[in-house]
């Protein structure tokens, strides 16, 4: 069986790894020349967002034979609001690096494939290589191809400014900051590589690229951050769904197959598990949409999450910040099993109902 995989990510990656454990040695078609992120940041696996999977290291490695290594627990939640602070404290989750080095997460997907053959610096034609392959397996990172084909439906669209940074940080720390002036309905977070050393990142929704510095400058003022910017970059980041992800011999798999989830852009968790059952789908006969049924649901969820969330003024931030430090809603979010992606969507909606009646007799 010949397999080629367009993308040289963690679906990619991923999926090479389970068609290795099962005899098949794919090639992946690497547009880079070299695995890895072009811009070093550190990205993080929450808890809270996956449930019922309660540590994902160890989840990949007994489900998926899959070793990643973070490198550091998220131990604290810091929340900023316009006018609120509150930090939690607990289990929450795990920082990885992303970037270039052996410490990274792609990279540590590259160590453990045995015999998958890299072709780099080659921006690969699905139509070219469905000649040449029974299956190929898009995992660019993109949604060029499912946009081509009429597969993808968009559904968010931010800019991303971001940078590496040096200061004193706690590294168990995740700083997460909303603020409708300079983000809109996105949000901004401070990530640590280590108690030096730290990934700056402001995502906006809905403008156009010249914007983003503009909002970035706004940013670093309010909230009076004069870290030393160390690496700067700026990037596009699109989120949306894609239906169907099989068509015929070609399988949609991480971004391209509508792996990101809108609320937080956040994607290694949907990507590495789309990437394996791809590779599952093809060598078992499986069928794919009911492998990944639970990623879209757990997505749409999402959507609708974000969708009520884009509703709440600033105001309403504050109000949202101050309930999450409540001893019995903290207690409920963070320190049970509740499924806050299904039931987030909802409660935002009647917050926002309740608090905007209570605001206009006020």
């Amino acid at each position: 069986m010949n397999i080629a995989i367009i993308g040289g990510g963690i679906a990619g990656l991923s999926c090479a790894h389970e068609l290795e454990r099962h005899g098949i040695v794919p090639t992946i078609y690497e547009r880079n020349g070299f695995i890895g992120e072009q811009y070093e940041h550190v990205s993080a696996i929450l808890e809270i967002l996956h449930r019922p999977i309660k540590d994902a290291p160890k989840y990949f490695y007994d489900k998926f034979n899959i070793k990643i290594e973070p490198i550091n627990t998220v131990n604290s939640l810091v929340h900023y609001s316009p006018h609120i602070t509150t930090t939690i404290k607990g289990n929450f989750g795990y920082f990885f690096h992303r970037g270039k080095n052996e410490t990274a997460f792609k990279p540590q997907l590259l160590s453990q494939l045995k015999k998958t053959k890299i072709i780099f610096n080659e921006n690969a034609d699905y139509k070219v290589l469905l000649k040449k392959y029974d299956y190929v397996v898009i995992a660019n990172g993109s949604s060029n191809f499912t946009e081509e084909l009429g597969c993808y439906q968009h559904w968010v669209n931010t800019y991303v400014r971001g940078a590496v940074v040096s200061g004193r940080f706690d590294p168990n720390a995740l700083l997460m900051w909303i603020n409708k002036d300079y983000c809109k309905n996105g949000y901004a977070y401070l990530t640590p590589f280590n108690e030096k050393k730290a990934s700056l990142i402001l995502v906006v929704t809905d403008i156009v690229e010249k914007q983003i510095d503009e909002f970035w400058e706004l940013f670093l003022y309010t909230e009076n951050l004069d870290y030393k910017i160390i690496e700067e970059y700026k990037l596009e980041h699109k989120t949306g769904f894609v239906y169907p992800h099989r068509l015929n011999n070609l399988y949609f798999s991480g971004n391209a197959g509508g792996g990101i989830d809108p609320f937080l852009g956040f994607g290694q968790m949907n990507s590495l598990m789309q990437g394996v059952f791809a590779a599952k789908s093809i060598v078992l006969g499986k069928d794919y949409e009911k492998l990944i049924k639970k990623l879209e649901k757990n997505n749409k969820k999402l959507h609708e999450f974000r969708k009520a969330f884009n509703q709440l003024t600033n105001w309403q931030y504050d109000l949202l910040v101050r309930s999450i430090d409540l001893p019995g809603i903290k207690q409920l979010l963070y320190f049970t099993q509740l499924n806050v992606v299904n039931v987030g969507g909802s409660l935002l909606g009647l917050k926002n109902k309740i608090s905007t009646k209570g605001r206009k007799k006020n």
